[in-house]
C-alpha cells in the first residue's frame, strides 16, 4: 500500500508538469527570470544599451514566457530613464504602444498608458517649443532688417 501510494504521488507529480529542479520546465522558467534580473541590474547600473539587449533577447528567445511583458515594458522604461543620456521618447512611445497591444491585460497596462500619455505631452511640447523658437528667430531677423532700414543702411 505504502509503495503504491508513493508511485501514485510520483506519477501525479510528474504528470501534472510540475517543475522539478533541473527539469526542462524549471529551466524554461528560470532562464527568462534570470535574464530579467540581469536586465534590471544592468539598467540600475546605468548600462542601458546592455539592458535593452538583454530584454530584446528575452523577447526573441522566450516570446511566450511570463518574462516577455516585463522585458517589453523594461525596454520602454530604459528609453525614458532620466539617467539615460541616450533616452529617446519616440522609441519609448513605440515600445509602450507595442506593450499595450501585446499585453493589454498586464498589471502594468495602466501605468504604461500613463507613461505613454505623459511622454506624448513632452513630445508635443518639444515640437511647439521648436516652432516658437523658429518664429522668434524670424522675428529677430525681421527686427534687424527694420532697424537697418531705419538707420539707412
Amino acid at each position: 500500500m505504502k509503495q503504491s501510494l508513493c508511485v501514485l504521488l510520483l506519477m501525479t507529480f510528474l504528470g501534472t508538469g510540475c517543475a522539478m529542479p533541473g527539469s526542462p520546465l524549471s529551466q524554461e522558467r528560470a532562464v527568462p527570470a534570470a535574464m530579467i534580473a540581469d536586465g534590471r541590474r544592468l539598467a540600475k547600473e546605468r548600462n542601458f544599451a546592455q539592458a535593452v539587449a538583454v530584454y530584446r533577447l528575452i523577447l526573441h528567445d522566450h516570446p511566450s514566457s511570463s518574462a516577455a511583458p516585463e522585458a517589453k515594458y523594461g525596454i520602454a522604461m530604459v528609453y525614458v530613464s532620466a539617467d539615460n543620456p541616450r533616452r529617446d521618447y519616440a522609441i519609448a512611445v513605440a515600445e509602450l504602444d507595442e506593450f499595450l497591444t501585446q499585453y493589454p491585460q498586464d498589471e502594468r497596462a495602466d501605468e504604461a498608458r500613463s507613461w505613454r500619455q505623459a511622454i506624448k505631452v513632452i513630445l508635443e511640447t518639444r515640437k511647439e517649443n521648436e516652432r516658437l523658437n523658429k518664429n522668434i528667430e524670424k522675428l529677430k531677423q525681421l527686427d534687424m532688417r527694420q532697424e537697418e532700414k531705419r538707420l539707412g543702411r
